[in-house]
Parts: C-alpha cells; sequence; structure tokens
C-alpha cells in the first residue's frame, strides 16, 4: 500500500494517513468472523455479477443496463468491484474497474468536475463527490510501481474543484456546489473524497476541516441525531441520513467521546431502512446505510454489534433473486441501490481504504 499511519496538516486541512492493510491473521477476532456469513457472501456475489452485467458499453453505469450514465453511480459501482480486492491492475474485475476509471477521467471537464445527471436523487454535487471518492480510492490502492499519473492527475483536478466549492459562510457543501446553504449529507460525501485523496498522498489545500466540525455541530439536534440543515431543528422529515452523516464525520474526526456524537449513536441504533417512509425503502435509506455502516465501524462496540447484524440481515431479506436491490420510494434506481448494499455487506471486510479510518 502506498502510505504508512501518521498525522498530517495540509493547508488547513488535517487527517490520519491510513495505515498499511493488516494480514488476514493479525486482527483477527471471534467479532470480525461472525461479521460476515455465508449468506451475506452469497448475496454479495450475485450483486457484484449484476453490476458486471449492468456495466454500460462505455465503461459507465446508469441505473440500469444501457441507462443514462451517471458520475454517481459508475463510483459506487467502482467501490464495489474494488471491495472484492480487485483494482484497475489485479484481480478478476480488473477490466471492468479499468474501462469505468478511464471513462470517467475522459468525461472530466477542463475545471475538473465530474458530472453527468443527477440520477441518484441527492444532488448534482453528490455526482461529483462520489466519482471523486471512487478516483481517491482506487489511486490509493494502488502499489507505487503501479502509479498511474493519469489518475492522479484527473485526481488532483477532481480535489481542487471541491475545495473551491467549499461554502464560505458555513463551511460545508450544498447539492449543487454553489457554495450557498449547506447540506450535511452532501458535505460528508466531500469530507470522504476530500479526506480519501489525502490517505492517497493528494495535496488537500484550503478547506478548512474546522468550519467542516463547526458546520456538523450546527446541525446537531437538543435531542439526539442530526438535520440535514442547521435550519432544520424541529424533528420532523429524515433522520437516518443526516444523522449517519453527522456521525461519519465526526467518527472520522476521533471525537467518539464528543456529547453529539454519544446522543446522535443512540438515536442511530434505533433506526431502520424504510422507517421513515411507511417501510418504504428511498435512495436516501441507502446512503444513509452506507454513511452509518462507516460510522459504527469506528465505534467497534456495543452499538456496531447491536445495529450491523440487524442492517445486514435486512439488506439480505430484501435482495431480489437477481442479485439487485430495489429504491422502493421515489426514484427507482437499481444500480445505486446495488452497488451501496454491497458496500454494507462488503464493509466488515475492511478492504477498501474508506473503511479503515
Amino acid at each position: 500500500m502506498r502510505r504508512l499511519f501518521s498525522l498530517l496538516i495540509v493547508g488547513t486541512f488535517l487527517f490520519a494517513l491510513r495505515a498499511d492493510l493488516p494480514s488476514q491473521e493479525e486482527g483477527k477476532s471471534e467479532a470480525r468472523i461472525e461479521e460476515v456469513t455465508e449468506a451475506q457472501e452469497r448475496a454479495v456475489e450475485k450483486a457484484i455479477d449484476w453490476l458486471l452485467k449492468n456495466q454500460n458499453n462505455d465503461g459507465l453505469w446508469g441505473c440500469q443496463k444501457s441507462g443514462a450514465p451517471s458520475a454517481a453511480i459508475t463510483g459506487l459501482a467502482i467501490l464495489a468491484l474494488a471491495s472484492t480486492g480487485s483494482s484497475p491492475t489485479k484481480g478478476p474485475h480488473a477490466k471492468p474497474i479499468r474501462k469505468a476509471v478511464e471513462r470517467l477521467l475522459r468525461v472530466q471537464s477542463p475545471s475538473g468536475q465530474i458530472t453527468l445527471h443527477d440520477a441518484t436523487g441527492i444532488g448534482i454535487f453528490y455526482d461529483h463527490s462520489t466519482a471523486t471518492l471512487a478516483l481517491a480510492e482506487i489511486y490509493g490502492t494502488l502499489n507505487q510501481e503501479d502509479d498511474n499519473l493519469r489518475i492522479r492527475q484527473g485526481l488532483e483536478k477532481a480535489v481542487e474543484y471541491l475545495y473551491r466549492t467549499q461554502s464560505p459562510r458555513d463551511g460545508g457543501w450544498d447539492a449543487q456546489g454553489s457554495g450557498g446553504a449547506s447540506d450535511l449529507a452532501i458535505t460528508c460525501s466531500v469530507w470522504m473524497a476530500l479526506r480519501s485523496a489525502h490517505n492517497a498522498g493528494v495535496e488537500v489545500r484550503n478547506a478548512n476541516v474546522f468550519k467542516v466540525e463547526q458546520f456538523v455541530r450546527s446541525c446537531s439536534m437538543p435531542r439526539g441525531g442530526f438535520a440535514q440543515t442547521p435550519s432544520v431543528m424541529g424533528g420532523g422529515g429524515l433522520l437516518f441520513y443526516p444523522t449517519s452523516a453527522g456521525l461519519r464525520i465526526l467518527y472520522g474526526m476521533g471525537h467518539r467521546d464528543m456529547e453529539e456524537v454519544v446522543r446522535g449513536t443512540r438515536v442511530l441504533v434505533t433506526r431502520s431502512m424504510g422507517q421513515e417512509h411507511d417501510g418504504r425503502i428511498s435512495e436516501w435509506d441507502y446512503c444513509g446505510a452506507f454513511y452509518g455502516v462507516q460510522a459504527l465501524l469506528h465505534e467497534g462496540g456495543k452499538y456496531w454489534a447491536e445495529w450491523y447484524p440487524k442492517l445486514r440481515d435486512h439488506l439480505l431479506k430484501i435482495q431480489n433473486p437477481d442479485g439487485s436491490w430495489t429504491i422502493e420510494y421515489c426514484l427507482c434506481c437499481k444500480a445505486y441501490a446495488t452497488a451501496l448494499a454491497t458496500l454494507c455487506l462488503q464493509a466488515p471486510k475492511r478492504m477498501l481504504p474508506l473503511f479503515q479510518l
């Protein structure tokens, strides 16, 4: 792997550079062995097969085969394939990963932006930040001798576009990348991309992590959990999605004992997919599950042990016979749901850098 664990400040953004992956024996515990079941392994195999069959001929992914391409869905599908241990240079899925990465770089604009259209319903800036995360994770897993200058240059341009659009007002990012009033879940997506890029050795300048923390804390609700924006504090609407996002950032910053984190974690473990839409699962549920899994991986104790098996078993229960997952509320985008569900099931293996820190 590319980097050893250390702390580094670049500009005003503080991150922890990731450690080398532990060996299979090192760090193995009874709890970790129990995190992955045979049924889970079979579900992932079917999901990966579905994603491979539904990749467009040009290397991108839409909601289904030949669907309008999405940078966000392509980024998530790349991560899902890479979570099995493949990269652009090795593994059984090297060719589709390489083809997708090369295509993302070809559609990147001179400004550094990687967007096609908002196929996920999360926002057009989610398109760019998720594609950036995929490039960062892929670049971070390449060995030194496998360094791909084109990936690095594309990643650097994508990162520059991200930090140029940080809101000077509240320190976060919004769904359109306009620098206006920020959205916590979009901010989480951007924060993950910047952190992954930094950990892969790409310099992140002029992005202020302390403002990000202030923004996240401003979204904390008095009764626990997080709202999507500081102005939505009445407790109505979505809670699972922004609470998972807020916790993902604060756990990733090392703030596990912060009051907002403790209260938010107690709320998160009471939430489940579909709970906020009369049992119908939305695109926000899949994204919330992805953030929540990462947050509680950091907690790593009783809350992880309580919440993750329930999420895993629910995902296994609702998987379609063909290996995909379905969105029942709002947009219906199988590839988006399938990539995120796969990543949630693969998280305990900790193969990707984003699941390690």
